[in-house]
């Protein structure tokens, strides 16, 4: 008696990739478009999926000021300078939101009624490379401006899974060498990041990447404070929960 597996095609793979939400990360290669010069006169911002688009800021002093103002005075500990890191990084995307239209930029890649807003949602989305790099591009302007003192930057996050892939920025604390994520694209425009130990996440499921297993909660700069908003983490969880049972639906039916 012979025994016969039935491998799923390609156009398969990517519908399920489609349905768990990763589907412009799936499908980039496997390194990203880092840019090569960044000052605070030419700030490169990308957008519409896998940096098809960029725009060269140049933020006012005051604007910057209130970006640095996150770092005073200066952090004691590591563990309160990831803390600086994330407001800073939540409340950059807000400033730069102001000259570019990432302003618009929802959580994850696209809402499930996009095809009905399309029009309205870009330019200005941001799918995972999009948030890697400029993340990674505001961490190295932080660092060039002596923001830093308990980590460094270094490479990009990175992380496969059968059916997807996923980049975020990462940061290297000085004393015990120890990395870590900053991952921005589970929120909207100016929700803080998600800062969390690497090896935790690098320790994924092998169907998806694109899951947010961290237990950090979401939160909107609004005022320069930075408020709490419980919400977006409980969305981001159900998103994905729907995700995950809509798959399983479809590759049923395969």
């Amino acid at each position: 008696m012979k025994l016969s597996l039935k491998l799923p095609s390609l156009t398969t793979v990517v519908g399920a990739a489609a349905l768990l939400g990763g589907a412009t990360c799936w499908a980039a290669a496997p390194s990203l478009p880092l840019p090569s010069r960044i000052s605070l006169d030419a700030i490169p911002v990308c957008y519409d999926f896998g940096c098809k688009r960029q725009s060269t800021i140049t933020l006012p002093p005051h604007e910057w000021a209130s970006v640095a103002n996150w770092f005073a005075p200066p952090a004691p500990t590591p563990a309160a300078e990831r803390e600086q890191i994330k407001q800073a990084v939540g409340w950059m995307e807000t400033v730069v939101g102001r000259h570019t239209p990432t302003h618009k930029d929802l959580a994850f890649d696209l809402p499930p009624n996009a095809d009905d807003i399309r029009d309205s949602l870009f330019p200005g989305q941001l799918d995972c490379i999009d948030e890697a790099v400029n993340t990674i591009t505001y961490l190295k302007l932080f660092e060039m401006n002596g923001l830093l003192k308990h980590h460094v930057v270094i490479q990009a996050a990175y992380r496969r899974a059968l059916f997807d892939q996923h980049w975020a920025g990462q940061i290297q604390e000085k004393r015990s060498d120890t990395r870590f994520v900053v991952d921005s694209w589970f929120q909207p425009n100016g929700f803080l990041p998600v800062m969390q130990n690497s090896k935790q996440w690098e320790d994924i499921s092998p169907l998806t990447a694109v899951v947010d297993n961290s237990a950090d909660t979401a939160r909107r700069n609004t005022t320069g404070a930075g408020t709490a908003d419980a919400a977006v983490t409980t969305v981001a969880n159900a998103s994905a929960t729907r995700s995950r049972r809509s798959f399983w639906r479809w590759w049923r039916r395969q």
